[in-house]
């Protein structure tokens, strides 16, 4: 009987060991299917959010293309009417062009080719950097048939990618620009009247196009960014010699023993016939190292339909006019992160396995808090990533801005000094009639917003930096008060300063800073239609010092408040939307800040609050 227990013990004993070890093999199964399940859905998702990142920045780069057609457009309207104007003084339509040459070959414009009624080339202007061959052929006669067709009087038309000839004998991959000119003899009746008198052609480096639209553009650590044209040629890529050249062709070069049939595939499929998305690849290199990479590839294609702002382009067979850009970066560097954390997971699990064999669920628990942890981690990159991303837009729009407000205000500038003094001298003519001289008052007080418009477009998009010094608020409020105090008497409106004693002086750019508050003050002046009262304040904060205007105005309305900063935001119906942005970009500088109060038929107050160091 005793043998009997012992047996029965001992198989029992053998049946909790086993059961144990089953359990903890059962458990270790389990925690590792875990394991690999979440990595692989963190991996997952990371990936797409990566290249929906990669996408962002593909439909950014095909947008900057966008946006310099429409550039050209501009140019081809400016240069068609400018040709019209001056056509009766060749020198100076010659001088103009040249200058226009050296100004516009910065933004990739070879040259620009003017031809008659029968399509015969007759003028061609080049900056003298490009030696284009002359008279190398007529205007093709589709082309001729186009601009001829009155319809497309005000219209422009995107030519595709052609050859030209060089005066060497070589040859160039350039795009053109067609506009057709006519001589006015349009009317309100029939507007597509005049008499046809030729073609402008403005003659565009592709190259130059795609190369600035990708210039610096990188994608995770060492992704780039390429553009193709529509027979599959590398318009832009980071290896300059690739550009120019086919993209199966140059890569099977690269490495003849990588398939590209799935790239070739997503070109030729799906991005050349205008499709975007988001996919995969096999490469036979990247950077320095070859072997077969996977990469990840958001594709977008730039059709060109999307820069008519005027509803004035068209493109010339649309169907093959399609450029392709792709954004790549090999899948290592976006799992790398990924797979370091799920192999230090795996270990700390392996071990909690090993010492506590006895409290699996514990180890499950700990699993699934490394997973939450992992998965924080991973939102801070991408929210980080996305934040930088967020961050280089700005910068490149603001950039833009610059660069087109600058040649905006080039462009009119003397043209409206000219218009204003023109103005002004038929003024002087006593033998006008009251109603001219009316009409010419209007015209200088226009000439005078736009100058002002142009002004603060300057000052918004290409602010100086401030140059501060320790200065005494109170004395800038005097100087300012004492500035507008006649203006204000004549509106009504009665102006009261109350200053804090013993004010402590703060770093700030005089000038900057009164512009400020000059801009404030007539703010709150426009406020009161009916006169009021305008307070000034100056006050200690403790670190800052502060500066208050308040007016007894109307008040401004809650749903316009929150926009008062925004660049063209205005309630005014001759106001430009930049003062207060301007204010906010100077106050931002000084690493300041600028709020608002308002109650209705209360008033408004601004506050500009300004550190003691910066």
């Amino acid at each position: 009987m005793n043998n009997f227990f012992h047996r029965l013990s001992q198989l029992h004993t053998k049946t909790v060991v086993v059961t144990i070890l089953l359990v903890t093999f059962l458990l270790s199964v389990g925690l590792f299917s875990l394991w690999l399940w979440s990595g692989k859905k963190i991996d997952n998702v990371i990936t797409e959010q990566f290249n929906n990142q990669q996408l962002m920045l593909a439909r950014k780069i095909a947008e900057n293309v966008e946006t310099y057609v429409d550039f050209l457009e501009f140019l081809a309207v400016t240069y068609t009417h400018e040709y019209l104007v001056e056509a009766v003084f060749p020198e100076h339509l010659d001088m103009f062009f040249k200058l226009q040459l050296e100004y516009v070959q910065a933004f990739g414009i070879l040259a620009i080719k003017y031809y008659d009624v029968h399509g015969k080339e007759v003028a061609m202007y080049t900056s003298g950097k490009t030696p284009v061959q002359p008279n190398a052929a007529p205007l093709a006669a589709d082309y001729l048939a186009w601009a001829q067709e009155k319809a497309n009087r005000h219209a422009v038309l995107l030519q595709q990618i052609f050859s030209l000839g060089y005066n060497d004998g070589s040859e160039r991959r350039v795009m053109g620009v067609l506009a057709p000119v006519y001589q006015d003899g349009s009317t309100p009746q029939t507007p597509t009247g005049g008499t046809f008198s030729g073609v402008l052609q403005i003659i565009v480096d592709p190259y130059f196009i795609a190369g600035m639209a990708t210039k610096e553009v990188r994608s995770g650590q060492t992704g780039y960014a390429w553009i193709i044209d529509y027979h599959g040629i590398f318009l832009a890529h980071y290896e300059d010699s690739f550009i120019g050249r086919d993209h199966i062709a140059v890569r099977r070069q690269r490495n003849p023993n990588i398939s590209f049939e799935r790239i070739d595939e997503i070109v030729n499929q799906r991005l050349l016939k205008g499709h975007e998305g988001v996919d995969y690849y096999l490469s036979g290199w990247h950077r320095d190292k070859i072997g077969q990479i996977k990469k990840l590839l958001a594709y977008t294609p730039i059709t060109f339909q999307r820069s008519q702002k005027r509803g004035i382009v068209q493109v010339e067979n649309p169907g093959q006019n399609i450029w392709g850009v792709g954004v790549a970066a090999p899948v290592d560097e976006v799992a790398g992160l990924v797979e370091r954390l799920q192999w230090d997971q795996g270990l700390i699990i392996g071990s909690f396995l090993l010492f506590l064999m006895g409290i699996s669920c514990l180890l499950i628990g700990a699993a699934y808090s490394w997973n939450r942890v992992l998965s924080h981690e991973v939102t801070e990159k991408a929210e980080e990533l996305r934040r930088s991303h967020e961050r280089l837009l700005r910068s490149e729009r603001f950039a833009a801005v610059g660069e087109a407000a600058a040649y905006v205000s080039h462009e009119i500038k003397n043209p409206l000094m000219v218009i204003g003094g023109f103005a002004q001298q038929l003024k002087r003519n006593p033998e006008l009639p009251p109603s001219a001289v009316t009409k010419l008052q209007l015209i200088s007080e226009e000439v005078k917003r736009l100058e002002n418009f142009l002004g603060e477009l300057r000052d918004f998009t290409r602010p100086a930096p401030p140059a501060k010094k320790e200065a005494d608020l109170n004395d800038l409020v005097r100087q300012v008060t004492t500035m507008m105090q006649d203006a204000a008497k004549d509106m009504g409106i009665h102006m009261v300063t109350r200053l804090a004693d013993n004010l402590p002086r703060v770093p700030f750019d005089m000038n900057q800073m009164k512009q400020v508050l000059i801009n404030l003050i007539k703010n709150a002046m426009e406020a009161m239609d009916d006169g009021g009262t305008i307070t000034v304040t100056t006050k200690d904060l403790g670190d800052q010092v502060a500066i208050s205007v308040h007016d007894t105005g109307k008040g401004i309305p809650p749903e316009v408040l929150p926009n008062i900063f925004n660049p063209f935001f205005t309630t005014k119906k001759t106001g430009t939307g930049l003062g207060l942005a301007v204010i906010n970009k100077i106050i931002e500088d000084h690493h300041g800040s600028i709020t608002v109060t308002s109650s209705k038929e209360q008033g408004t107050t601004f506050t500009v609050a300004l550190p003691y160091r910066q």
